[in-house]
């Protein structure tokens, strides 16, 4: 009888996850596997729609920052607005990016409604995939 709680109680150990996130298990499997493009607009005005999805925009980087991580990784972060007073917080990791104020970029990443950073909550993250420089055009 012992043998059979002991051997019980190894097989949910090995077999059964500790922690569970049922939410995470649930966006991941709905995760569509191209990326929505979409407006910062949209973003900041329906941000549950997007929550965890792969998204591209377009939008004007203001107030980078480059750091390091605590395992001295380097990454970017900078706010990207659509022109008006809606902007999104972006960070691309790996490396510097070298870019300013005013430039006009096109990212991938995955966006999060809500992202928390130790005792901090911030709203409308993109973590990025890909940023990329383009042409000012006039409009």
């Amino acid at each position: 009888m012992n043998k059979i709680i002991i051997l019980t109680l190894f097989y949910i150990a090995c077999f059964v996850p500790f922690t569970s996130n049922i939410a995470d298990e649930v966006s991941s499997a709905v995760e569509p596997s191209e990326f929505v493009e979409v407006t910062i607009d949209q973003l900041v005005s329906n941000p549950n729609q997007y929550d965890a999805q792969r998204v591209t925009l377009e939008g004007f980087v203001d107030k980078v920052e480059y750091t390091k991580s605590s395992k001295g990784e380097p990454f970017t972060l900078f706010r990207m607005n659509d022109g008006t007073d809606n902007e999104v917080r972006v960070y691309y990791e790996d490396e510097h990016l070298a870019l300013s104020t005013g430039d006009k970029v096109k990212i991938q990443g995955r966006y999060k409604k809500q992202k928390k950073y130790l005792l901090y909550k911030l709203k409308n993250v993109i973590k990025a995939r890909t940023v990329e420089k383009i042409a000012n055009t006039p409009s």
